[in-house]
């Protein structure tokens, strides 16, 4: 059976890294990209199974604005996302941005930092529906 492949797109090294590590040792190909212009780009050669996205990268609504021309994408439309992000505690919003087909075409939106366990879990409801 191939590797699903996993693509992260954030700007936090850090965070990046952590999870690249925490993926891989669940036996996921994950590749990353630094920014949103650099993750497009990522992505339209990868064609990964899921992207985790962050929300704040070069402006505020970064992410979003990639969700968005990923799910534009004939190629990359049915690639599933899991949006993250600090925004709430950052910007102090009242709640998280919701899933909604036109304006924010994902399937999960997180605050940061995730706990591991959830992320590996949703992964694997979007994934590998089923097990």
């Amino acid at each position: 059976m191939a590797l699903k492949k996993i693509l992260i797109i954030d700007d936090d090294e850090d965070f990046v890294h952590a999870n690249q590590e925490l993926l891989e040792a669940f036996d996921y190909e994950v590749d990353y990209a630094l920014g949103g212009t650099n993750g497009l780009e990522h992505a339209r050669k990868m064609i990964p199974d899921l992207i985790i996205l962050d929300i704040m990268m070069g402006y505020d609504t970064e992410g979003i604005d990639v969700a968005r021309k990923l799910h534009n994408e004939p190629e990359l439309k049915k690639t599933k996302v899991i949006l993250v992000s600090g925004i709430v505690g950052e910007k102090k919003l009242s709640a998280m941005p919701k899933p909604d087909p036109d304006w924010l075409p994902v399937e999960r939106v997180y605050e940061k930092p995730i706990d591991p366990k959830t992320l590996i879990g949703e992964i694997k409801k979007l994934l590998e529906p089923g097990l």
